[in-house]
């Protein structure tokens, strides 16, 4: 079941719409109240269009939606109550919504990159203490699965993204056994028997999700709800097994990738540096994690983005970032 912030925000404007749209002989609303429901119907396809990547369904909805709005409560005592609810619909189209030559900016929570978690969500160590992602840093010893599928602790050795302010969609799995994870449509979570499939694609009726169950193990249990919510604040820490458990939830590290192991594969290089730099007794910062995407990565993406049509192979970005 999809719930969407934008939508749940409309439907309660509507009702209260409704109350105080009777004042005025000349809101349509108030000849058929039934009619505006065709506003919040498109504003869901919108959203959904735009969480699985088409930008362009999603400006199209919005515009429709926010037309459909002004024309349904035009003349209504409500409709400057009505517009004003839109701000952020409206600051959302000015964010994503550009010319055809003009490239997306960064600012635009839908464009294609290594989001991955949310930052209130929490990380555990062996001793059983929950670490929000936001304070994790370079060194912490965390809970994490093996090639194997088994619960072992593993060390962050760095940070692909991080952005404390900036917002992006999530997708929250909220499982039988009362778990919750929130991860950003292109994240790679666990399903079992060494598979990892990205968030959007996530079908309850065929994928569990993996949990620690009451004796410590690994457990699958069935997905109840993914929720669909924009959230400020995300980040995209690195394991030494490439893993990470997040609210008890067995997740992968990567992102923007088709496949786990092909993004453990093309991490390798800063694995090989951190265990590198412990060897020689080089010092790691660990004090404040910066913004913005790790060179690395981005080098990377930019490389294979070269090659054109063939990038869609190893990576979902979607161009260079």
């Amino acid at each position: 079941m999809y719930n969407h912030r934008v939508l749940y925000l409309t439907i309660i404007l509507l009702c209260l719409f409704n109350v105080i749209a009777s004042a005025s002989t000349n809101c349509p609303v108030e000849v058929d109240p039934t009619t505006i429901l065709s506003c919040v119907a498109i504003d869901a396809v919108g959203l959904v269009q735009a969480t699985k990547g088409n930008i362009r369904g999603f400006c199209t909805m919005a515009e429709r939606f926010m037309e459909c709005l002004k024309t349904k409560t035009r003349g209504c005592i409500g409709e400057d109550f009505v517009r004003g609810s839109l701000s952020e619909l409206i600051e959302l189209s000015q964010k994503c919504c550009v010319n055809k030559d003009e490239k997306l900016t960064e600012e635009c929570p839908f464009v294609a990159k290594p989001h991955c978690f949310s930052l209130s969500d929490m990380a555990k160590t062996s001793t059983g203490r929950e670490i929000p992602i936001r304070d994790l840093k370079i060194g912490h010893k965390v809970l994490a699965i093996d090639h194997d599928d088994k619960i072992v602790t593993t060390e962050i050795i760095s940070f692909l993204h991080y952005e404390n302010e900036a917002q992006a969609f999530f997708y929250t799995f909220t499982t039988e056994s009362g778990h919750r994870i929130s991860i950003t449509s292109d994240h790679l979570i666990f399903v079992g028997n060494r598979t990892y499939v990205q968030a959007r694609f996530i079908d309850p009726k065929q994928h569990k999700l993996f949990v620690i169950g009451k004796n410590g193990t690994l457990q699958s249990s069935r997905i109840l709800s993914i929720d669909v919510k924009l959230q400020r604040g995300y980040a995209t820490p690195i394991t030494q097994h490439g893993t990470l458990i997040v609210n008890n939830v067995s997740s992968s590290c990567y992102s923007s990738i088709h496949r786990h192991s092909l993004g453990h594969m093309a991490m390798a290089p800063i694995r090989f540096v951190h265990r590198a730099k412990q060897i020689l007794g080089v010092p790691t910062k660990a004090d404040m994690n910066p913004n913005g995407i790790h060179w690395y990565p981005r080098t990377l993406n930019n490389l294979v983005h070269m090659l054109g049509p063939l990038a869609n192979v190893f990576t979902t970005t979607g161009g260079k970032i």
